[in-house]
């Protein structure tokens, strides 16, 4: 096994100290212990006049493990800052690629950086709810302007190497062998009788521009965040302009270990290893193939336009297909408008927009879309209609053809057995209730083969979403089911449709369950809740009010009408007669006078309906792991980062609220279990363990995530 850093002499004098971890130079303990003995070796060697610390491969170094299960005993990178600070002789980075998070910062730390052209420097701690550390924030701020150094702890945004060397991070960027052109650097600087240049001791270069826009950020922070990493690194920079040095990185020290100690940070955290864990399983996926070279989709309105336009940007050709010359027509025009509209967005050109359009094709009937490689029903319609028309467009699909289903249609086994079709079906699902969601669901049935699992999670990729493989069921529907079962049944006790929403908003969802609900569309999300368990029985699961909206033809925002009013800019009102339908649900469920709800009692009521859901779908191996749960509320349902999802949600809350929140509404609603206290909830909390890491009893046939 190599050693994580090895020690060269490139020349009289000069030590380099080479970075050695494949695949990214992470700055594991090992590395870290090994990087500080060899430095301290180098600088207590009587002949060394410089040291280089460089890196093998393309990155210089991602910087600190996410997940360290050392003793605390391993060198820390502050330790390893301080010793550089100390050097009496100069310390040089070379940078062949990009310095990220720990790597930024021990780069940062040496006297002067040399880069490679592909280089980088990037601080992206902010997003795991940290400051950034090892001095930092004390050393930034003097290499650099203000307005650079500030956005770069709070935006976590990575800098390219021209902008680096512009605004003064980088001595120099170099074509070719970094580590050539270090090297000749640093004999650059001997031969000047340049000396050691430790950031802690330069002065600031603009200290009332610093002042001035350290308070200007701070007056625009909410005091009372659940994120404390922003306001945390702006107090730090105002220390170390006004600290000495060794007082300055004690409070950054200090900073650091206070957000760490937060529940952001773990839930960021969390989300962050579930995200990853998803990308790095995507890659165990069969290999698709040759991706469809020509994409049938079978769909008219702004659903179908939308997807349409966007598989045009991932190169294949597009045909449409309608029923009707008139709706394929409308199709076309629809997509055409979301090109013009892309166009003057992304600022194509011409060109540009008649290649997209050259590869726009439609036809009629079902037949048109004989030819293609993948089939994506996004019709339009009532949902009965789509289920019924399925089986046609999979017996005219090519042998091999992968089929997909969008819309609360029937599992994929159910809509693709009349055709013979089981193994090429799959549901596809990108949620879109919220804006700028980025999550790409793939629902399969134990039937579905990998194949067509694959080409679906790699057209998923190119659409840039993030990828979660499925068995059955939907997890953001099912989580946005669980969540209206725990808000219907806290309406019919007394609360108002928008008292829930403002309280779901407080809590950190970007809508409440109910502008959700009439965003994706009332009558879908009651064929799905009739689907479930005691789904057509009022008493064992609260769905009086959403039946009787969808019967008065209170669709949802489309409508113009759902639990809300929605006037000619979209905007939701309360509506006074949904109140009066929720008195009739009441009524008739011989339900006691309306109670009142505090916000915290609704958000309580509303997670446990979540978690109770999440733990459902995860019992019966819909998903593979909890985290998977907390990415779809996150990804789709726009869920806060910082709550991490409802089940990171729940254990940061306590599983014994949850239970007691459980049993509460279970003593409401006692017929038909809705609310009986999930197994999986009651074996987390009979073994101690974190329900947002728990995993499926039966893995079944998912792909892995």
């Amino acid at each position: 096994m190599t050693r994580p850093v090895t020690a060269e002499h490139p020349a009289p004098g000069v030590v380099r100290l080479v970075l050695d971890a494949p695949p990214d130079n992470a700055l594991t303990a090992p590395l870290r212990d090994a990087l500080e003995a060899a430095l301290t070796a180098a600088l207590a060697a009587r002949n060394t006049r410089a040291v280089l610390i460089a890196a093998r491969g393309a990155v210089f170094s991602a910087g600190l493990p996410d997940t360290d299960d050392e003793d605390g005993r391993a060198a820390t990178l502050g330790a390893i800052a301080a010793l550089i600070d100390a050097a009496g002789v100069p310390v040089v980075a070379l940078l062949p690629g990009p310095a990220s998070g720990g790597g930024c910062e021990l780069a940062l730390a040496c006297h002067y950086r040399v880069a490679a052209r592909e280089a980088e420097l990037c601080l992206p701690d902010i997003a795991l709810g940290l400051p950034p550390q090892a001095g930092t924030t004390l050393r930034l701020p003097r290499l650099t302007d203000p307005a650079t150094a500030l956005d770069m702890m709070l935006s976590g945004r990575a800098v390219p190497s021209a902008r680096a060397r512009q605004a003064g991070l980088f001595d120099a960027v170099v074509d070719g062998d970094v580590d050539a052109a270090g090297l000749r650097f640093a004999l650059g600087l001997l031969a000047e009788h340049a000396g050691p240049r430790p950031a802690p001791s330069r002065p600031l270069p603009d200290f009332r521009s610093l002042q001035a826009a350290v308070q200007r950020l701070k007056g625009a922070l909410d005091p009372d965040g659940p994120v404390r990493a922003r306001g945390a690194i702006l107090d730090c920079v105002e220390a170390a302009a006004l600290l000495p040095p060794e007082a300055a990185l004690a409070y950054e020290a200090a900073a650091v270990e206070d957000c760490r100690d937060s529940a952001a940070h773990r839930a960021l955290c969390h989300l962050a290893q579930a995200e990853r864990r998803v990308r790095d399983g995507m890659r165990e996926v069969v290999d698709p193939g040759v991706p469809p070279r020509r994409i049938g989709l079978w769909g008219w309105g702004p659903g179908a336009a939308a997807l349409g336009a966007a598989l045009l940007a991932t190169g294949p050709s597009v045909r449409l297909g309608a029923p009707d010359a008139a709706a394929l027509d409308r199709a076309i025009a629809e997509v055409e408008s979301l090109l013009d509209a892309a166009r003057t967005a992304a600022g194509w050109d011409e060109a540009t927009r008649v290649r997209y359009r050259s590869r726009l094709s439609g036809g009629v009937g079902p037949a048109a879309l004989s030819g293609c490689d993948l089939l994506i029903e996004a019709g339009g319609g009532r949902m009965s209609d789509r289920q019924a028309r399925f089986p046609d467009l999979a017996r005219t699909a090519a042998p091999g053809a992968v089929l997909a289903a969008t819309g609360v249609l029937a599992s994929p086994s159910a809509l693709g057995a009349p055709a013979g079709r089981e193994a090429d079906t799959l549901w596809f699902h990108l949620p879109d209730a919220v804006p700028g969601t980025r999550l790409a669901e793939i629902v399969r049935s134990p039937r579905t083969g990998p194949r067509a699992t694959a080409v679906l999670s790699d057209l998923a990729r190119r659409l840039e979403r993030l990828v979660l493989v499925s068995e059955t069921e939907s997890p953001t529907l099912g989580l946005l089911l669980g969540a209206l079962d725990a808000a219907d049944a806290t309406v019919e006790a007394g609360a108002a449709p928008a008292d829930v929403d403002a309280a779901m908003q407080a809590w950190g969802m970007a809508h409440g369950p109910y502008r959700m609900a009439d965003r994706v569309g009332l009558p879908m999300l009651l064929a799905l809740r009739r689907r479930q368990p005691g789904g057509d029985d009022p008493e064992a699961r609260p769905t009086l009010i959403l039946g009787q909206l969808v019967r008065e033809g209170r669709d949802g925002y489309l409508a113009g009408r759902g639990y809300y009013r929605y006037g000619p800019g979209g905007a939701a009102e309360p509506d006074p007669q949904v109140a009066e339908i929720a008195a009739a649900a009441r009524e008739v469920l011989g339900a006691v006078p309306p109670r009142s709800f505090s916000r915290a009692a609704i958000q309580a009521r509303v997670l446990a309906g979540m978690v109770q859901a999440g733990a459902a779908m995860l019992g019966l191996g819909a998903v593979r792991r909890a985290a998977d749960l907390d990415l779809a509320a996150v990804h789709g349902l726009g869920v806060a980062r910082w709550r991490g999802g409802p089940m990171r949600a729940a254990d940061e809350a306590g599983l014994l609220s949850l239970r007691k929140t459980l049993r509460d509404m279970a003593a409401e609603r006692p017929q038909g279990g809705l609310w009986d206290l999930d197994p999986l909830i009651a074996e987390a909390i009979k073994m101690g363990h974190a329900l947002s890491r728990s995993e499926a009893p039966g893995r079944g046939a998912l792909s892995p995530a």
